[in-house]
């Protein structure tokens, strides 16, 4: 834990908006809303217009103002804003995949100079410079409590680059990888002349090529990016944490368009956050799921992660938050154990195609309705301080096992067909919509749910169940755990395509690689042609595709209407593996038919798992917990059009948000959300 209460803050100032002559009166007006804290986002463009002459005017009377006005800073840098001298002097541009030269531009969020090669070394040393010469002038001031390095750190084809260096930097991760050239050669199957010349891929057929190229630039190319600024920082300021939020996180990701690897990249700084890559309205059930979706997934990444871009609406003339939607959105954040809280932004955006982006205000500073919901959120955690602060989220029994490396095969999978774009040709986003289905039929059926790491396997003791959606890059590291969790009595769902290739992409042709848990081979696989599954009396549809396998023991407990085996149990120590033919949470996530989370609810009967006991998440009362020393903090979001009594079983101390307590009852009105602290 880093700070000593939960930050709330927004973000204000990106040259050039908002005018200067609006500064001092919206920071003083910030706290009028109980935002006690605002990020300025620092334009290398616009601070070094010129090389070696620097101008920091802007920001100097920035912090003025806060320590006028007792406000917290968040200082971001915006590196991506590159001067002109990077392009003209340096050859700071990309190269695309035809060899077309991107030069520098506008691109809303990057007013200017967006975006130059940072694996160029010259790009990289002038970068270094100017964050050392922000850091030297500002480190001492008290008015930081917290440096951003990257904003929304990404590997897009818009922002992908093939440049020399960058072809130089990938045959130097592929050497650190694998020493030589013919051991590279011998793993993949390929016909590499050296590192030095290593081909660059321009479509995604080879699978091995684009598998690597997307780990080194999504994974360990913005590591390097985040870490020289994070050093930057570090030979000044010794104390202060330092962070970076992910734009478009793992979790949501579906196509090769837009990667990054939360749990490679987040190692570079001490703690990480996201941006909301989901509707910001939260008028359905499968928006507001999907919001706590992007927290429990960000918590296993980080327990201290930030919400660091809590947008007010998209603007843009499109769609605008109602006061619940900000409300679902802020306490689900705070619920699922958030460290802060950052809006998006502070006034409404003028600028580009952003036009009348987001904004807590108007554009002229007058609030939305959605800044009063601001307020009484920031009242509610002053109010509740020594509740909130140090809490952690009340832990699960079963966990969704999220593997980078399969959702990347399965992202390549659905490129197929593209050249040089990388784009959506034949979209099954089975790895996405597996998880994502999980999550939604276990929340359907109120049960509590965490997200762990395929690269901590450590943590899998931690529960009684584990859900594989998808594990098709099987790593053998990790049978000796699955062994050691089921020897215990835990109980394992894996998709169909568990095991379906081996770690060099290529397709497994023996046995799924998890002995001696089990015996398998996969016979025959291919896409759904109208097969069905009936069970206790429902029929539902499978999806996306079916595996025949053949399995050595093990129990059939489902068929599917051709008489192929739906659901096996294999049995091992005092647990049991359940491996399917199919993928039960894609199939849940397309039709949320009740057959599938009957069959679940089935599978962990004897495990004695934990439900949320408030809530009906089909009745839109969803529910949250949040503990500390003793004490549990339960949060009730009532979605629904009326107001709901709950009979509290705890013992309460205190009752916040919008409920009210009659005895033991907790009454929520229609569209709010009520929480209390009481002993566990």
């Amino acid at each position: 834990m880093f700070f000593d209460e939960i930050v709330h803050g927004t973000q204000y100032y990106r040259s050039p908006t908002p005018l200067p002559e609006e500064w001092e009166g919206d920071i003083d007006r910030m706290g009028d809303f109980n935002l006690d804290t605002f990020q300025i986002r620092i334009n290398w463009r616009n601070n070094e217009l010129r090389e070696d002459e620097y101008d920091f005017s802007d920001v100097d009377r920035l912090l003025e103002l806060a320590k006028k006005y007792n406000r917290k800073v968040v200082m971001k840098f915006l590196l991506e804003c590159a001067p002109q001298y990077i392009f003209d002097k340096y050859d700071g541009v990309r190269v695309g995949p035809k060899g077309e030269r991107l030069r520098g531009g506008y691109h809303g969020a990057f007013f200017g100079g967006w975006k130059p090669c940072f694996t160029n070394v010259h790009v990289k040393e002038r970068a270094m410079k100017f964050v050392d010469k922000v850091v030297e002038r500002y480190y001492k001031d008290e008015s930081i409590i917290l440096w951003n390095v990257w904003n929304e750190p990404r590997n897009r084809p818009i922002e992908e680059c093939f440049c020399e260096h960058c072809r130089k930097a990938f045959g130097g991760y592929l050497k650190e990888k694998f020493g030589t050239v013919e051991a590279l050669n011998k793993f993949y199957g390929a016909t590499e002349e050296s590192f030095e010349n290593v081909n660059l891929p321009v479509m995604a057929h080879g699978y091995w090529d684009i598998y690597e190229f997307k780990k080194f630039k999504g994974g360990v190319d913005i590591y390097n990016a985040l870490r020289f600024v994070y050093d930057g920082i570090r030979k000044y300021d010794k104390v202060r944490p330092i962070m970076s939020h992910i734009g478009f996180t793992s979790a949501f990701q579906l196509s090769l368009t837009d990667v990054c690897d939360d749990f490679t990249v987040s190692k570079a700084v001490d703690f990480w956050g996201t941006s909301v890559p989901c509707d910001t309205t939260m008028n359905t059930h499968e928006n507001r799921l999907d919001f706590q979706m992007l927290n429990d997934f960000l918590r296993a990444v980080d327990k201290n992660y930030f919400v660091h871009e809590i947008y007010p609406g998209l603007g843009t003339f499109r769609k605008y938050d109602t006061p619940y939607d900000m409300n679902f959105k802020v306490y689900s954040s705070l619920a699922s154990g958030t460290k802060g809280v950052v809006y998006w932004q502070y006034r409404s955006e003028r600028v580009g195609h952003e036009s009348d982006c987001s904004g807590i205000m108007y554009m002229d500073g007058t609030p939305r309705p959605v800044a009063y919901e601001v307020k009484d959120f920031g009242a509610e955690l002053k109010e509740n301080r020594e509740s909130l602060v140090g809490c952690e989220a009340a832990p699960a029994d079963v966990a969704i096992v999220f593997d980078f490396n399969s959702s990347l095969i399965s992202q390549i999978d659905d490129s197929i067909g593209a050249d040089y774009t990388f784009d959506w040709c034949n979209p099954k986003f089975y790895y996405r919509y597996a998880h994502a289905g999980m999550y939604r039929l276990l929340r359907d059926r109120n049960y509590r749910v965490d997200y762990v790491g395929a690269t901590r396997p450590e943590c899998f003791k931690n529960y009684k169940v584990l859900y594989f959606p998808y594990y098709t890059m099987l790593d053998p590291a990790i049978v000796p755990y699955l062994e050691s969790f089921l020897e215990g009595g835990g109980k394992i769902i894996a998709d169909e395509g568990f095991g379906l290739r081996t770690p060099n992409t290529w397709m497994q042709p023996y046995d799924v690689d998890c002995k001696p848990i089990m015996n398998a081979r996969m016979r025959h696989r291919h896409v759904v042609r109208g097969e069905t599954l009936e069970y206790a009396g429902k029929v539902g549809a499978i999806a996306p595709f079916v595996t025949d396998y053949e399995v050595e023991g093990g129990e059939v407990l489902a068929t599917l209407n051709t008489g192929a085996p739906a659901v096996r149990e294999i049995k091992y120590g005092k647990g049991s593996f359940y491996l399917c033919s199919f993928s039960l949470g894609y199939s849940y996530y397309q039709s949320n038919a009740d057959i599938w989370a009957d069959i679940v609810e089935d599978l962990v009967a004897d495990a004695d798992i934990a439900k949320y006991p408030y809530a009906d998440v089909k009745g839109e009362i969803y529910e949250k917990r949040l503990e500390k020393d003793g004490t549990e903090i339960i949060f009730i979001f009532n979605s629904s059009e009326a107001e709901k009594c709950i009979e509290i079983k705890e013992n309460v101390v205190s009752v916040g948000g919008s409920g009210k307590l009659d005895g033991k009852v907790l009454v929520v009105p229609a569209k709010s959300t009520a929480f209390v602290v009481a002993e566990k």
